[in-house]
C-alpha cells in the first residue's frame, strides 16, 4: 500500500504492552450497560475519508445494537508503527479485540500464533456472506483448516488514463494486448507525450506493478508465486518487455520517487500510470477535467493485480457472547451496504463483491465508479510481485528495475539475480 512507502516511525512496545488486561485482548471486559464491547485497531483515522465513514458504520452499528454491542476505534495514524505494535501485542497475550494487518505469505506469525478467532463457523453458518469473499483469499489465511482472518481490503493497481491526450495522439481505446500498447505508445511519443509514469526509487511502486502485469501475462497468475521460479522464461521475457516500459516513460523515471512519477501523470506529461484507488483523490483535485481521466486494466488475460491483502484479525475469545459480537460486528462492516459506502464515500474499496445502487453510482466519481466495476468483474485477483517474494528479493527488486532501464543489467542477468536473491 501506499502507506508502507513512508518512513517506519519508532514503535512504542511500552505502551502497547500497557494496554494488557485479563482474557487476553485489549477490551475483553464487558461494556456494562453498552453490552460487550469491541476495540478495533485501523489506520483509518478521522482525518481522512474512510476512517470519518469508518466512524460512521460505528455510530451506526451501536445505535442498531444499543444494549448489546458496542464498537469503538482506537485507530492508528502510522501503518507501519500500528503492524509492529500489533505483533508486540500478540506476543504478549492482549491480542487485540479486531485488528487490521497486513497478509505476508513469508511471514504467518499472526496466523499460526494459535491467538486468533477462527472463522470457520461464522462463515459456514452463513454461506451468503461466504460467498462475499474471493475463494483465494479466504485460502490465503486458513491455517490448519481454520479461517484465522476475514479480508479488509486489497487495492487494485489499475491503469488511470488520460482519454484527451489518447485524443490527441489518434490512440483511440485503450490497448488489450501489449502489442496494441506498443503501437500506442509509439503514438503518444510521435505527440510528444510519455506513455506511462514509472519511476524506480524507494520501493519502485509504479515500475513492480507494470512487471506484474507483465509477468502474469507470459506465465500465468502464479509465476511469481511461492516456490515459483524467478528466472523462469516468463520472467525473462517479462523484463524484455519492462526494458522497452523504461525507454518510453520519462526522462526522469530512473530515480524519480512516486511523488515525481505521480505529478508526471497528474500534470499531464505521461498519459498513463498504475496506481492504487488513492489516486483518485489527487485525480479530482489537481486534474483540470478530472472526467477525461478513465481507468482500465492493463492487457493480460483479465486478472488484476493487487496490493497486499489486508486482514481483519480477531482475538480468540473464550466468552462465545463476545466473539459473536466480534463476528457481527465484521458482518456488518463486510455487507454490501457499508462496502458501497466505503467504496463511494470512503473511497476505498473492500474486498468483497459489492453491487452498487443508481444512488451509490450517482454519488460516486467516475473513477471510482470503474474501479469498483473492474475490480468486481475480475475473474481473479494477484498480488503485486514484492508482496510474494521474500524479503531479501524484495529489498532487490527495485536496484534491478532499474539496472534494467539504464542497461547495466540484461534481462537474464535481472532474472538469475532476482532468483538468487530470493532463496
Amino acid at each position: 500500500m501506499l502507506f508502507t512507502r513512508k518512513a517506519l516511525a519508532a514503535v512504542a512496545v511500552t505502551a502497547a504492552l500497557s494496554l494488557t488486561a485479563c482474557g487476553g485482548s485489549i477490551a475483553s471486559q464487558s461494556g456494562g450497560s453498552g453490552g460487550d464491547e469491541i476495540t478495533v485497531m485501523s489506520n483509518f483515522t478521522s482525518d481522512v475519508a474512510r476512517g470519518q465513514v469508518l466512524d460512521q458504520l460505528i455510530t451506526q452499528f451501536n445505535e442498531q445494537n444499543g444494549g448489546k454491542y458496542k464498537v469503538v476505534s482506537k485507530p492508528e495514524a502510522d501503518w507501519p508503527t500500528m503492524q509492529s505494535k500489533i505483533k508486540s501485542m500478540i506476543s504478549a497475550g492482549n491480542t487485540p479485540d479486531v485488528f487490521l494487518y497486513n497478509y505476508n505469505p513469508n511471514d504467518l506469525s499472526r496466523e499460526q500464533s494459535g491467538k486468533l478467532m477462527d472463522w470457520t463457523p461464522y462463515l459456514n453458518a452463513d454461506p451468503e456472506w461466504k460467498a462475499r469473499f474471493r475463494p483465494e483469499n479466504l485460502t490465503a489465511v486458513t491455517q490448519n483448516g481454520q479461517v484465522t482472518g476475514i479480508p479488509g481490503d486489497q487495492a487494485p493497481a489499475l491503469v488511470y488514463y488520460h482519454k484527451d491526450l489518447f485524443a490527441k495522439a489518434g490512440v483511440t481505446a485503450f490497448p488489450t494486448t501489449w502489442a496494441e500498447f506498443d503501437t500506442a505508445a509509439q503514438k503518444l511519443k510521435a505527440a510528444g507525450i510519455a506513455p506511462l509514469a514509472l519511476q524506480t526509487s524507494d520501493d519502485a511502486w509504479y515500475a513492480m506493478n507494470a512487471f506484474s502485469y507483465l509477468a502474469v501475462s507470459n506465465g500465468g497468475a502464479d509465476v511469481y508465486g511461492p516456490g515459483k521460479p524467478l528466472d523462469s522464461p516468463a520472467i525473462v521475457t517479462a523484463a524484455e518487455q519492462m526494458k522497452k516500459l523504461f525507454a518510453d516513460s520519462t526522462k526522469d523515471a530512473v530515480g524519480s520517487n512516486y511523488a515525481v512519477a505521480s505529478r508526471n501523470f497528474l500534470s499531464g506529461q505521461a498519459a498513463m500510470v498504475i496506481d492504487g484507488p488513492w489516486l483518485i483523490s489527487s485525480i479530482r483535485k489537481d486534474v483540470k477535467n478530472p472526467d477525461d481521466v478513465a481507468v482500465a486494466v492493463p492487457p493480460a488475460t483479465g486478472d488484476v493485480i493487487t496490493d497486499s491483502l489486508n486482514v481483519w484479525g480477531a482475538a480468540q475469545q473464550s466468552d462465545k457472547g463476545k466473539a459473536d459480537a466480534v463476528a457481527a460486528w465484521l458482518k456488518f462492516l463486510t455487507s454490501n451496504e457499508s462496502a458501497a459506502k466505503m467504496s463511494v464515500q470512503g473511497e476505498y474499496p473492500l474486498a468483497v463483491k459489492t453491487e452498487l445502487s443508481d444512488a451509490d453510482k450517482a454519488a460516486a466519481n467516475t473513477q471510482m465508479q470503474q474501479v469498483i466495476e473492474l475490480s468486481g468483474a475480475a475473474p481473479t485477483s494477484v498480488v503485486q510481485m514484492a508482496r510474494e517474494i521474500k524479503p531479501a528479493a524484495q529489498a532487490k527488486l527495485p536496484s534491478l528495475l532499474e539496472g534494467l532501464a539504464l542497461g547495466s543489467t540484461s534481462p537474464q542477468e535481472f532474472a538469475e539475480q532476482l532468483q538468487a536473491a530470493n532463496k
